[in-house]
């Protein structure tokens, strides 16, 4: 599978083992309390945890140089939800944003879900990640649900807004 978006010439892929050092250093460069509760991550660290996890991500490159991903997965293991995939991670590199990969990786994304069955996309963002927000919104997903105050981050409760894209239009 390779997408190519014709303004920025980047192409998406399936992500290789040799990806992980660009990826956990894109990680580390965009991680803000904006846009995760997780803590920082150490530049150095291992980005991939399993051969799932390298199956399941799909790399933005441009020239060899990889500047995004996308992280697709089940959202549950139970096999009641097997029709739901999940976006559970989505990054830019800084210096590649505002060119609209992040659209095309999450177009990507769906592609993918669709291939694999899905009928469903999910994801979790930030209540404050406006940016984010307004990107999912204009790739068609809807907010579902909030969950007030989850997140305790500098002081302050943070929304976890759910939302979801529906494959069978």
């Amino acid at each position: 599978m390779s997408r190519t978006s014709e303004e920025t010439h980047v192409q998406v892929r399936p992500a290789g083992e040799a990806d992980g050092a660009g990826l956990a250093e894109i990680d580390h460069l965009t991680w803000s309390p904006v846009v995760t509760p997780a803590p920082r991550w150490a530049a150095d660290k291992q980005f991939f945890r399993d051969a799932d996890h390298v199956r399941d991500t799909l790399v933005a490159h441009e020239g060899g140089l990889v500047v995004g991903y996308v992280h697709l997965e089940r959202s549950t293991l139970c096999p009641a939800s097997g029709h739901v995939q999940m976006v559970s991670g989505l990054a830019v590199h800084p210096d590649h944003q505002g060119r609209r990969i992040g659209r095309l990786l999450l177009r990507a994304a769906e592609a993918e879900a669709r291939r694999r069955g899905a009928r469903r996309i999910t994801l979790r963002v930030l209540g404050g990640n406006t940016c984010a927000r307004a990107l999912y919104v204009s790739c068609g997903y809807r907010i579902e649900g909030v969950l007030e105050g989850e997140f305790l981050l500098g002081g302050r409760y943070v929304d976890d807004v759910l939302m979801a894209l529906d494959l069978t239009d």
